[in-house]
């Protein structure tokens, strides 16, 4: 059997260095890269965040006007008594009265990041009003831009409800001197 030979064709390759500064250079790119990645993803998931606050806001107070009274708070025990976005109750009753479509959930929905609401009866903590007032919160952000950017805020006579959120609003109540 004869061999067939290509004269034509040249052997080609990398060499062993030529291959190490390849893989060096993909090492540095990746290093440089994915932390901004990450940033962006967190910054991203801030940004969520604060929108389902304004979309929450929105329907609580679109509830309130037609029912002249604030959604319930299913209150879990491990929270103090907050309702909370993690445990699947987050504020039924405006999913189910078509005030949301769906119930909004933190985009990691853990212990440290998730929404939290209570309704308070009309007075506690000094809170001037004509009936219950409620308190909507982000538990934490991600990256410190987004509570400089959106600090949010509520607070009465005894309780300033914006030093226990990365983001917190409320209504039905007004803090006076």
């Amino acid at each position: 059997m004869k061999t067939l030979r290509f004269p034509h064709l040249k052997q080609s390759g990398f060499t062993l260095i030529e291959l190490s500064i390849v893989v060096l250079i993909l090492a540095v790119l990746a290093g440089v890269l994915v932390p901004r990645i990450g940033t962006q993803g967190a910054a991203a998931r801030d940004a969520r965040r604060i929108a389902d606050m304004k979309t929450i806001t929105a329907a609580i107070e679109q509830y309130y006007a037609d029912h002249g009274k604030w959604p319930t708070a299913n209150t879990n025990g491990s929270y103090g008594g907050w309702d909370v976005s993690h445990d699947g109750n987050f504020i039924q009753e405006l999913v189910n009265k078509g005030y949301l479509r769906e119930a909004p959930k933190d985009p990691i929905n853990d212990n440290t990041y998730h929404y939290r609401y209570y309704v308070y009866n009309k007075g506690n903590y000094g809170c001037q009003g004509n009936s219950k007032f409620y308190v909507l919160g982000v538990l934490n952000f991600e990256t410190s831009k987004a509570k400089k950017n959106n600090p949010g805020f509520f607070k009465c006579a005894s309780r300033d409800w914006s030093k226990e959120f990365a983001y917190v609003t409320g209504g039905g109540a007004s803090w006076q001197k």
